[in-house]
């Protein structure tokens, strides 16, 4: 019988540690202006289109010119001006701190603090993060971060604050 009792205390612990990572997944999912805001940092040093998913409708055009795609064609003219491809101008970001201020239950003020690494590919990124090789850069700034139809999106000239 007491082999039976040390199967069943196994199975207890498997079955609690299952409970506890379908909790910790849960509460990951909940939607929060520091993960948006982080998102869309990592998309703007990425020069990545999917930065434009976390803009509020608002801050995507102004005076009828997209945004994000001026930014991006700003960056390949600046890369090829100085005779390189706009993927010499990624960067990857690490350390990343942030800090929210909730001016309401619809806004927020976040502040981000981190270091970036040049990030030609994802492989060139990693070899200079593990060899110490390449300049860091800091990164300080702050993003103002609106509820827009139940999620949390950048606003409010995002590309000068960060």
């Amino acid at each position: 019988m007491s082999e039976y009792n040390r199967y069943i205390a196994l199975a207890g612990v498997i079955v609690i540690g299952f409970v506890v990572q379908a909790m910790l997944l849960a509460l990951y999912a909940v939607p929060a202006p520091y993960k948006t805001a982080v998102a869309f940092t990592k998309a703007y040093y990425k020069l990545d289109t999917s930065m434009e998913g976390y803009m509020c409708e608002d801050s995507r055009f102004e005076d009828d010119v997209n945004v994000t795609a001026q930014y991006l064609y700003e960056k390949t003219r600046s890369a090829a001006s100085r005779g390189f491809k706009k993927c010499y101008l990624k960067s990857q970001l690490y350390d990343i701190e942030t800090h929210t201020t909730y001016t309401s239950d619809t806004e927020a003020t976040v502040t981000i603090s981190a270091v970036r690494r040049t990030a030609i590919n994802p492989l060139f990124a990693l070899v200079t993060k593990l060899f110490r090789i390449g300049g860091t850069y800091p990164v300080e700034g702050t993003i103002d971060v609106v509820k827009e139809n139940g999620r949390w999106k950048v606003c409010a000239n995002a590309f000068s604050t960060v």
